[in-house]
């Protein structure tokens, strides 16, 4: 995996049916079962077996997308921390209300939705809460392949020690430093603010983002080390690097994702 201080190295569409106490919600026409917070209040009928193969969408009945506002307790089995490790717990649910990290060592975290399962053409986007910690960089990524842990990221790099400084950004992301590569970047003339979200789309091997609605990056990925399957998440970082977090911090409000 990428250390975490290469890690720039993420409006809702209108997908919302339907809103569970939980704050997830299923696309419709899928069947539903009820659930409450124990659950992590999610509304889908699940697949069997998805527990045993959670990192791969073979095996498992594709889903078309879902949405989590984080209002619950705790992160809940539908996202699995890649970083920090199983032994670190600075990654939760701040407030009941977004995701974030609490005080410790690191500064840098990265959360995969598991559950339920996407196709490859796939999106996923996220807010930035309104009262969000200042000082973060956010990413949204795509197709996380568990082989390697490479990943497409995307995002605005503010860590004025890259050379992408001020810039949108597609990266292969995950894999060691000098594996890893910036296939896209364009200067940002709007930057993310607290409460806009960003979005990203791969169909095949070609890549949307968007800063709310409006498109402001894309590109095919052609390289031979390209994905062509996996799971999507959320990243996020201390913009000047993984530094230890004094206290705790909130960082993502929202979440959707799905099949395209």
């Amino acid at each position: 995996m990428t250390l975490p201080n290469s890690f720039p190295a993420v409006t809702l569409v209108a997908l919302f049916a339907g809103c569970s106490s939980s704050g997830e919600t299923s696309a419709p026409g899928l069947d539903l079962a009820a659930a409450d917070q124990a659950t992590n209040g999610d509304l889908r009928a699940q697949p069997d077996a998805v527990a045993a193969d959670a990192l791969s969408t073979a095996d498992a009945a594709i889903s078309d997308w879902t949405t989590d506002d984080f209002e619950r307790s705790s992160l809940g089995p539908k996202w699995l921390v890649i970083y920090p490790g199983a032994t670190n717990t600075q990654v939760r649910i701040v407030g009941d209300s977004d995701v974030g990290m609490g005080p410790g060592p690191e500064g840098f975290f990265l959360i995969n939705r598991i559950s339920p399962v996407f196709g490859a053409d796939q999106f996923c986007e996220a807010t930035i809460p309104t009262d969000v910690t200042d000082g973060w960089a956010h990413q949204v990524y795509v197709r996380w392949r568990p082989s390697d842990a490479a990943r497409y990221g995307f995002g605005y790099d503010n860590d004025p020690s890259q050379p992408q400084f001020k810039s949108w950004y597609f990266k292969y992301d995950g894999v060691p430093g000098p594996q890893t590569r910036y296939f896209a970047t364009a200067p940002a003339t709007v930057t993310p603010q607290p409460g806009d979200t960003l979005r990203v789309e791969i169909r095949g091997y070609t890549l949307r983002g968007y800063l709310n609605n409006t498109l402001v990056l894309q590109a095919t990925d052609t390289d031979v080390t390209k994905i062509a399957t996996g799971v999507p998440g959320l990243a996020a970082r201390w913009a000047n690097g993984n530094t230890a977090t004094p206290s705790t911090v909130k960082v993502w409000e929202s979440w959707a994702g799905g099949s395209l």
